[in-house]
Formats: C-alpha cells, structure tokens, sequence
C-alpha cells in the first residue's frame, strides 16, 4: 500500500527536458496530504462502523431477551389459562387491573419526582449562573477599585518633611 511517507520520500531521475521539479515537489505534498487525509478518514470510518456494529449487537441480544420473556409470559399464561378456573381468572383479571393502575401510579410517581428534580437543577443552574456574574462583578469592580486607589498613589505629591510640619508652616500653608 502507498503510504504518504512513500510520495513525499519519492526521487525522479533528472533528465534533460523533464518537469519542474517544485512543480513535481510541490504536487507530491498535496497528494501525500490527501492521502494521508484519506487514510485517517478511513480509519476513523472502520471505528464507526465497529462502534455501530457493536451496537446492532446489543440491541439484539436485547431484542432476543424480549423474545424470550414473551415467549416465556405466553408460556405461563396459556399454564394458567389451562389450570385456573373461573375464579383463578377473575383473580388473575384483579391483579391485571391493579398492576396496571400500580404501574400507572409509579410512573406517574417517577415522572413528578423527574419533574422536581429537573426543577432543582435548573434552579440550582440559574443560582450557579447568579452566583458566577455576581463574582465577575465583583471581580470587576475590585480591579476598578484597586486600579483607581493605584492611581490616586501615583498622582500624590511627595509628603512633607519633618520640618515643613512646623505650626508656622502649616498655618502659612493653610492661608
């Protein structure tokens, strides 16, 4: 298999009227690039396909399992159909009805507590996102502030001396 190594190491012989050699040069780059895009390209296709081929197969041994368990239910049924009386039907039609309304229930159960759930998550999330500019803010403001007081130190004139704190001076100065 040509490799792109193999193109870019490839050497012409040198004959009296041939090609340009930046021209044949400058070709061989691009084709060695190509290929080498194509070459990760296909690879990164072989893994798709391995990924999806791996998932076709669990879906059916997913599948198979559900065939099984109707396999099996129906099994058990037609036993029941065939061993239960009048009673045992009214029985199991009971224990239908109340699975039914059970599952129903828990299903109705699950789905609030997704709901809140997803409430408090968003709520914590909007809280988060509060919280985060409210520091950006601050964090802002603290740099204004510290930028502001850093100016004020670098515009103040020198302090006076011990000897220009004199009352004298101070007075003369405050007039």
């Amino acid at each position: 298999m040509l490799t792109p190594l193999d193109i870019q190491k490839k050497e012409f012989r040198h004959v009296l009227r041939g090609y340009s050699e930046d021209e044949v040069d400058a070709f061989l780059d691009k084709i060695a690039q190509e290929l080498e895009n194509l070459i990760r390209e296909n690879q990164e296709l072989k893994e798709k396909v391995i990924q999806t081929e791996q998932s076709v197969a669990r879906y059916r041994e997913i599948e198979e399992a559900i065939k099984n368990a109707m396999v099996m239910a129906q099994k058990n049924t037609d036993e029941l159909r065939q061993n239960a009386e009048k009673e045992a039907q009214v029985f199991l039609e009971r224990s239908r009805i109340e699975a039914d309304q059970l599952t129903r229930e828990a299903e109705r159960e699950a789905a609030g507590r997704i709901y809140e759930a997803e409430k408090q998550v968003s709520a914590m999330m909007s809280e988060f996102k509060r919280i985060k500019q409210e520091a950006y803010i601050f964090k802002d403001r603290l740099r204004s502030f510290l930028e502001f007081q850093i100016k004020l130190l670098d515009h103040v004139e020198e302090l006076p001396g011990e000897e220009d704190l004199t009352k004298e001076n101070l007075t003369d100065e405050a007039s």
